[in-house]
């Protein structure tokens, strides 16, 4: 039985993210599966809106895209054990039933997988987009990716010394592709594998700066060619805050702990084991 993940990352757009949760729960067909939310410090009522909704989520303050993506990461792979983990920004949502389907084959085939965006089209070399026969591309996006455990076991997280918004996909999808884990990698250059999806994208702001995406592009050259492992966090500093904020979103009981949520429409904390029936081992 595979168990499945599905992180959604959000930041101040409370209505996207409630959208987004409301089809991935209305539209996903896999049993088991988890939705957990990553709020990177909203503060426009996200949290609220969560609760009342009954969705799990972790937070903390805000750090930027990639810390917030290995909330997401870390709570479903080290924490909750799940065998397979897609990850979607808030602003991207599937629009059929049984969506998830394709990405669980993806990373049960390559172990990594990312979308092909039509707005990639010119980077294409072959393939039909599918799990078994997917798109080779020169360039890669981030609305939705798929992780197996394997993969974030041997390659690891997104890399904390990248801050607010720009490139940070782009060079752990590489890590994960010079590591075996969907696409090719020849003498530096890389070929990613991408899958199609269905899904329709929402009109929403930018929170990025061009200083950020700059600096991150520079981060990303540094460390394009290091293939070594990543943990979330970069010091003893960062750990004591990254799990910290994990273990916030848990309550540890004496088997092990559950996710932390609300019934909906109530303040009533409630415990979400996880598989469902049996206690979390952490």
């Amino acid at each position: 039985m595979t168990t499945l993940g599905i992180g959604i990352v959000t930041f101040n757009r409370r209505e996207t993210v409630r959208e987004t949760v409301r089809r991935v729960r209305g539209l996903t067909t896999h049993v088991p599966s988890m939705i957990v939310v990553a709020d990177d410090g909203s503060t426009d009522g996200t949290q609220f809106m969560l609760r009342a909704m009954g969705v799990p989520y972790v937070t903390g303050q805000n750090m930027g895209v990639a810390w917030n993506k290995n909330r997401a990461l870390y709570l479903l792979n080290a924490r909750l054990r799940c065998d397979v983990t897609i990850l979607l920004e808030d602003d991207t949502y599937p629009t059929s039933a049984g969506w998830e389907q394709p990405w669980i084959e993806a990373a049960q085939i390559m172990g990594h997988a990312n979308l092909a965006g039509h707005w990639l089209r010119d980077y294409f070399e072959s393939g039909s987009g599918s799990a078994t026969d997917p798109i080779l591309s020169r360039n890669v996006t981030a609305q939705c990716s798929v992780y197996s455990a394997a993969a974030l076991e041997r390659a690891g997280y997104f890399d904390s010394r990248f801050r607010g918004y720009g490139h940070e996909h782009v060079e752990h999808s590489a890590r994960m592709v010079r590591l075996g884990f969907g696409g090719t990698s020849d003498h530096g250059d890389v070929t990613w594998h991408l899958i199609s999806g269905q899904f329709e994208g929402a009109a929403t702001e930018s929170f990025g700066s061009p200083e950020e995406v700059e600096r991150n592009r520079q981060i990303a050259d540094d460390l394009m060619q290091d293939q070594t492992y990543r943990a979330a966090w970069r010091n003893d500093r960062e750990m004591r805050q990254f799990l910290g904020e994990i273990d916030g979103a848990v309550i540890p009981s004496d088997n092990g702990f559950a996710l932390r949520t609300y019934k909906p429409g109530a303040n009533n904390l409630v415990g979400l084991n996880w598989p469902p029936g049996e206690p979390v081992v952490a």
